[in-house]
């Protein structure tokens, strides 16, 4: 071992056997690329689930609205009503059908704020709460029914700023669904971080692959070496021993928490010396690299629910939340959300928000540019290998796949992920035999 990670090595040993029910044999990944699970996983999944879609400084304001355009689901529109109570409606006309909220393109999503949803096609206008408010030339209908007439609503709930809907009819409500390991971030300081990076791209792959890469701590020496060392051999030797993470698992939605580097001492006049074409010069530069920035802003105590394994050196938790959502929350006061929409079994979009407290000088700010610009590129590298990876699994040449203790994780995510389908098609058989 080299210093590093001899002062990391806990001498845990394996996690894998704590979690009996997951076993230790091979696993198939026909989940990923078969289209019939793909349709059953939608409507077993994705349609019962409580889905995050936004966060509540989106919304300052009664009146104000966006729209999210979710694939396979439809639009929606996130409005904050007349009496400040968030609602999601579904984004269509009870007249024709046609999209009702949108601006210059009707495949855009959209934001603003407004006192009424107006229809593009018709005129009809509905109320922020979804209701029909007047009906052009509405005496030429016939045997017209107003007080069935509006925007069909979701179940909506706000959980520590975040939005969240559910397309269900029977939804548990959101903080039952949570349970009591996520409901302890709620004192997490959230709100504070209003400084947003965002990035979003469509990657030619299953939507559980991409959440595969970011699962395991294992293929960082390999496929992030840029931002570790060029040469692959020092990388491995520069990463955190196996036994200094911590995973936890609190089915449906599950943990994992890594180390991280310590913040550099302040900087002095000329300490970097001559420039040099590395990304350590760069972020001794800007004061900042892909574990935050070293002049750590000041946020207020947080709460007991962060770094519940005894991490030394820690550097973050991830909180995954089922089926498609992370919060990644950083020691350096930050946090990064990772979302998967998938839109067809080898297709999803893959969304990425990086939130930091408003900086106070234009020192901050580039701190902050330099870790977004990082973590997109970390982002980047990990979805060259999703296209990759989906490639040769749809060829199913290989259909046993062995993992490590390290990927515990990925091996829980498609076991609750199939036990949801599983669930689903029981509950429908039954239904149908009555």
């Amino acid at each position: 071992m080299t210093g590093i990670q001899e002062r990391l090595a806990t001498g845990k040993g394996k996690f894998t056997p704590n979690f009996p029910e997951l076993g230790t044999a091979p696993v198939d990944y026909e989940d990923s690329i078969s289209q019939e699970f793909f349709e059953a996983e939608r409507e077993a999944v994705f349609r019962r689930s409580w889905l995050k879609v936004g966060r509540i400084e989106q919304l300052p304001k009664r009146g104000g609205y966006f729209t999210r355009d979710l694939p396979g689901l439809g639009s929606i529109v996130v409005v904050r009503s007349t009496d400040d109570t968030v609602r999601a409606l579904h984004n269509v006309c009870a007249h024709r059908g046609n999209k009702l909220v949108w601006q210059e393109h009707p495949q855009e999503e959209s934001q603003g704020t407004c006192r009424a949803f107006t229809c593009k096609y018709h005129g009809w206008r509905y109320g922020l709460d979804g209701k029909i408010a007047h009906i052009t030339n509405e005496d030429q209908f016939f045997d017209l029914d107003k007080s069935g007439l509006r925007m069909p609503p979701l179940h909506c709930e706000v959980f520590a700023g975040f939005i969240f809907v559910n397309f269900g009819k029977d939804a548990e409500p959101l903080r039952s669904f949570l349970g009591e390991r996520l409901l302890e971030l709620e004192s997490y300081p959230f709100g504070e971080m209003t400084q947003r990076f965002g990035y979003r791209t469509r990657i030619k792959g299953n939507w559980k692959l991409s959440i595969d890469a970011v699962l395991e701590w294992y293929h960082p020496p390999y496929v992030h070496a840029r931002f570790i060392d060029p040469d692959v051999g020092k990388a491995e030797k520069l990463v955190p021993p196996v036994d200094a993470y911590h995973y936890d698992i609190f089915d449906p939605h599950m943990l994992t928490s890594v180390p991280g580097p310590s913040p550099l001492p302040p900087r002095e006049p000329g300490e970097l010396g001559p420039v040099q074409r590395n990304q350590k010069w760069i972020y001794r530069l800007f004061r900042a690299g892909l574990f935050g920035p070293d002049d750590v802003p000041d946020v207020g105590p947080l709460p007991e629910a962060l770094n519940k394994g005894d991490i030394r050196s820690w550097g973050n938790d991830s909180f995954w939340l089922f089926p498609n959502f992370s919060v990644q929350i950083w020691a350096r006061n930050f946090y990064i959300t990772y979302q998967y929409w998938p839109e067809a079994v080898d297709s999803h979009t893959y969304e990425l928000n990086i939130y930091f407290p408003p900086p106070e000088n234009a020192q901050q700010r580039l701190a902050q540019e330099l870790v977004a610009d990082s973590t997109i590129e970390f982002a980047m590298q990990d979805s060259n290998t999703v296209e990759a990876t989906h490639s040769a699994l749809a060829t199913r040449a290989n259909q046993q796949f062995h993992l490590s203790d390290q990927e515990l994780l990925i091996r829980n995510f498609h076991k609750v992920i199939r036990d949801a389908v599983d669930a689903h098609q029981s509950a429908e058989k039954e239904e149908d035999h009555r």
